[in-house]
């Protein structure tokens, strides 16, 4: 095993942490009420089922010993890497990409479950290395990083690949990678940015396009953030009211039920129901990071950054792209977005948080 941790609860429950994940639940499921009447009811008792389904699973994770999960990281990280080859191979190709695998009957999106292993592998790999990191480690750290990206890349799904590249940046620097190293590295990536344009799908440059000028293509690539940034303003302080949303009602905003579900919370519930999905996603993090500060046993300290690293940079671009703020890359916002797959596997993120506010030494 890792390290050796007593199996017995050393704290409480976090109960601010997991009553932050319940509230944008019970909020996501309102919005996807109205969301999903007019595009299909099912939708909505499908969201909270997963979100119930999720919420049970890291009650379950909460109790279980995070070091175990550490110690089959490499496990998982095959498997969803498998997983991830054989979208590639077999994949259900939805809205142009391939990101899909049916499992008796259930659509699984292996990239969500690759961002958990990541985490995990990291968290196990960075744990056993010296402070400050050196050189090698971070190349090897990198190695392990860059096939998951390379596959969701080629899904394609930039904005997945981007969290991967987010949760490795996170843990790297809490690792002990020193400023000149990322420094050099993140000089390297700058310097291959015009290659990497060349390797976007056509629909992705246009969708970096069009950040610039959304009405540059009002009908085409712009369409989504117009009637993102309508929706948004058009709710002003209060908000229309729930069901009473237009963009949302008389079906103008696409994908109101995932990646821009927070549209359809600022039309109907304005700038107030806005700032209170993002308060309580600074309750979650704010309560994760006091936990990092009071946790001292390397791979729990390096779990929860992970976690962190993933869960914030996702929805601060998701958030961000809604408004008009950064590019459309298609990502869904954490606890409110439709979606089984990611629904579970950020419930089973916040039980291992759990698991190392009950477990870990301080």
């Amino acid at each position: 095993m890792a390290m050796e941790v007593s199996l017995t609860s050393s704290r409480q429950f976090d109960r601010g942490l997991f009553g932050a994940g319940v509230a944008l639940v019970v909020i996501s499921g309102l919005a996807m009420a109205s969301a999903a009447a007019t595009l299909n009811p099912a939708i909505a008792y499908r969201h909270w089922g997963w979100s119930a389904t999720g919420i049970a699973l890291s009650l379950v994770v909460a109790r279980t010993n995070y070091l175990r999960w550490i110690d089959a990281a490499a496990l998982l990280y095959g498997l969803s890497l498998g997983a991830l080859v054989l979208v590639e191979l077999a994949g259900a190709v939805r809205l142009g990409a391939a990101r899909w695998l049916s499992i008796f009957g259930l659509s699984v999106q292996p990239s969500e479950l690759v961002k958990l292993s990541v985490v995990l592998l990291l968290a196990r790999y960075f744990a056993g290395q010296p402070v400050p990191l050196p050189a090698r480690a971070l190349g090897v750290s990198l190695a392990l990083v860059a096939a998951p990206m390379l596959l969701i890349f080629k899904q394609p799904d930039l904005g997945s690949a981007t969290i991967i590249a987010a949760i490795w940046a996170g843990m790297a620097v809490i690792a002990g990678a020193s400023r000149r190293m990322l420094a050099v590295l993140g000089g390297s990536l700058l310097a291959l940015v015009p290659v990497g344009w060349h390797l976007l799908k056509d629909y992705q440059r246009d969708r970096l396009l069009v950040f610039i000028d959304p009405h540059a293509d009002p009908l085409g690539a712009g369409y989504t953030i117009i009637q993102s940034i309508i929706a948004v303003g058009s709710g002003r302080l209060w908000g229309r009211g729930w069901f009473a949303g237009t963009q949302n009602q008389l079906s103008f905003l696409p994908e109101r039920h995932s990646d821009f579900i927070f549209s359809v919370i600022g039309e109907e519930w304005g700038f107030l129901g806005c700032a209170i999905v993002v308060a309580l996603f600074g309750l979650l993090f704010i309560r994760a990071i006091q936990l990092a500060l009071r946790t001292s046993e390397p791979h729990g300290r390096l779990l929860i950054a992970g976690i962190c690293s993933w869960l914030a940079y996702q929805a601060c671009v998701n958030m961000g792209m809604v408004i008009g703020l950064l590019p459309v890359v298609g990502v869904p916002l954490p606890l409110v977005s439709y979606g089984g797959s990611s629904m579970v596997t950020v419930w089973v993120a916040l039980g291992l948080l759990q698991s190392v506010s009950r477990h870990a030494a301080s």
